[in-house]
């Protein structure tokens, strides 16, 4: 088994654990709650999973980022339509909705761009990781 699969084997099952063996050697710390898998690294947010049958227009790969990255961020998934890139204030999201026909492209696009070091992929949040989560190792 992988240590996805070994370190949650007695929780509920993960949405898109694929993405998640992919990210899985930079030893991410995942947190559930309110419905979504939020991936940190260190005190960034990196992104977050959603698999819903009650909410299934949100299901998919959330990326966080800032504002001033979204219209970079477009270049990478460029099949993307203007609603799956959110804007509020500082703080930006791009989204990749599970529904796509390519979604598991964007899906892997994605992980190649966190695995490389992108800084545009996570933006730092207040809370840090200290306070809850489990690190995988």
């Amino acid at each position: 088994m992988n240590r996805v699969t070994d370190f949650y084997k007695s929780k509920r099952s993960l949405p898109f654990p694929f993405i998640l063996d992919q990210v899985i050697s930079l030893r991410p710390t995942i947190k559930r709650m309110f419905g979504f898998t939020y991936v940190y690294l260190e005190d960034r947010l990196l992104f977050s999973l959603r698999e819903s049958s009650k909410h299934r227009s949100s299901n998919g790969m959330w990326l966080f980022t800032t504002a001033e990255h979204l219209e970079s961020l477009r270049n990478e998934f460029p099949l993307l339509s203007g609603r799956y890139r959110w804007r509020s204030r500082n703080n930006g999201w791009v989204i990749l909705p599970s529904k796509l026909e390519n979604f598991e492209e964007y899906a892997f696009k994605a992980c190649e761009l966190i695995l490389s070091g992108d800084r545009r992929i996570g933006r730092v949040t207040r809370a840090g990781t200290a306070q809850f989560g489990s690190r995988l190792t």
